[in-house]
């Protein structure tokens, strides 16, 4: 397909000019991970800031708020998250094996 040929370029010119390199990649690498270069991490920020600018500074409806990954668990309860939740499952027939959907 031409959108994956395409793709393939994009990453192997970002690879070359060291935008990215695959996470890992000297211990044996992880899929579908990715570590950034100096000119990564210059463009991420860049991206980032631009996204800041225009959806936070320059929106009077939007504010930044900054908050802790770990939270006590009740905020997942009063937002609904834990109540709402689901994690399907699938059972293969053939191997008795269980997959998350």
């Amino acid at each position: 397909m031409a959108v994956e040929k395409t793709m393939e370029k994009i990453v192997a010119l970002c690879k070359s000019r060291g935008f990215v390199f695959p996470g890992s990649e000297i211990y044996g690498g992880l899929a579908n991970s990715w570590d950034y270069g100096p000119l990564g991490v210059e463009f991420k920020n860049n991206v980032k800031k631009a996204w800041w600018k225009k959806f936070v500074q320059e929106s009077p409806y939007n504010v930044g708020v900054d908050c802790a990954i770990l939270m006590n668990p009740e905020v997942g309860v009063a937002s609904g998250h834990v109540g709402g939740f689901s994690d399907p499952l699938m059972d293969c027939k053939e191997c008795k094996a269980r997959f998350r959907a």
